[in-house]
């Protein structure tokens, strides 16, 4: 699952955290869900939330003096493109009851060695491998796929916090090495721009060492995200992570389950409009995926579209606004069953569609599943 907003809306791109109960790691679900169950609809669509850790009142200078209050909102993306490593993050922190960094997140998903996970001694996640010997060459696949923002970067060099799109199952996955960080030690609200000066240091700094430096911690990524204008300052950056993160060990194994019925929101809108056969029977299946992993007390993520959410800008060069977000809750609100997705685009509620504005709080929107399939193509939940 890729997702990505146009360039007119990546300054505006959020992704989520829930503001509920504060779990410790021991609180942490230790059951694995059925490597292959049966997905059925919850009929009744029984009322459910899934609870999960929240960002720590404080861990963002501007707590209580802006609106938004980020205390009360979903976690802010900022000005970044990374929508999928938010949402993978929450998926992670809702799995094991601690808030993870989602920058973290990020950072491993583009520069982690995933030959590193062949040295896990976790039997479901060895057994996940062996079911997935090509994991590495479609890790590889999926940075391959990473764009540069030319935003101050015209020659389009892959510096990380210029990063662009990536995929949910293969940042889950990678998170399985080198354990946990929490939000509180590495601070994800508003993107980047608690890292600024630290960015902007590495920047000077990377001009001048780039040429000499060889990095040996970009060894395990892919050419695509090498660059002798940019390792010194990537290599500065994991660095800085590392001094930053007082690591833990997960206390379970990050293994994804996740279906999709197109590659994207371009591709799901191409088959729709061919009225492709077998596209209804495989949203059904999503949605029966959605259910099932909230009654079973799992953050389903999802790949949608925001203009679900929001007018399109007849200027936007974005036809499709490919996005990621969890759905957090279930519930009957006149005699439809109901949705609510983490809305991860930072957008107020006043400027969503109408109709949509009416039920969204805090960038939490409920949504009718009619609403919800109109763009869903891909689930992923942690098991």
């Amino acid at each position: 699952m890729r997702h990505s907003l146009g360039a007119a809306r990546l300054a505006r791109c959020l992704a989520a955290g829930l503001l509920l109960t504060v779990a410790p790691v021991a609180a942490a679900d230790t059951r694995l869900l059925p490597e292959n169950p049966r997905y059925a609809r919850n009929r009744a669509c029984a009322d459910v939330t899934v609870a999960a850790p929240a960002r720590r009142p404080g861990t963002h200078p501007l707590d209580d003096r802006i609106s938004p209050n980020p205390a009360l909102s979903p976690m802010s993306q900022g000005d970044s493109a990374i929508c999928f490593a938010y949402a993978t993050a929450d998926m992670i922190s809702q799995r094991i009851g601690v808030t993870v960094s989602a920058l973290d997140v990020a950072t491993r998903y583009y520069f982690a060695d995933p030959a590193g996970l062949l040295h896990s001694r976790d039997r479901a996640l060895r057994s996940y491998l062996r079911r997935h010997p090509d994991l590495a060459e479609e890790i590889a696949e999926s940075r391959n796929d990473t764009e540069a923002s030319r935003e101050r970067n015209p020659g389009r060099k892959p510096y990380f916090d210029k990063l662009e799109d990536g995929q949910e199952e293969a940042a889950a996955l990678l998170y399985n090495l080198g354990g946990l960080c929490t939000d509180r030690d590495l601070p994800s609200f508003d993107g980047y721009g608690q890292h600024a000066r630290t960015l902007s240091a590495l920047r000077w700094r990377s001009r001048v060492a780039a040429p000499k430096i060889s990095w040996r911690s970009l060894g395990g990524t892919v050419p695509r995200l090498r660059d002798p204008a940019t390792d010194a300052f990537n290599a500065g950056w994991i660095a800085h992570v590392e001094r930053r993160c007082r690591r833990k060990p997960l206390p379970v194994p990050l293994i994804p389950v996740s279906d999709s019925i197109a590659d994207n929101q371009l591709d799901f809108m191409d088959k729709a409009a061919r009225q492709e056969p077998g596209l209804t029977a495989g949203t059904d299946r999503l949605m029966a995926m959605i259910d099932y992993a909230l009654d079973r007390g799992r953050l389903p993520v999802i790949g949608y579209s925001w203009y679900v959410l929001e007018e399109r800008n007849p200027k936007d060069p974005d036809i499709a606004a490919d996005h990621s977000s969890p759905i957090i809750a279930r519930r009957k609100a006149g005699g439809r069953c109901q949705y609510h997705l983490q809305d991860n685009t930072g957008e107020y509620c006043a400027r969503m569609r109408p109709g949509i504005r009416e039920r969204c709080d805090h960038g939490r929107v409920w949504l009718d599943e009619d609403e919800l399939r109109a763009s869903l193509y891909s689930v992923i939940y942690l098991r």
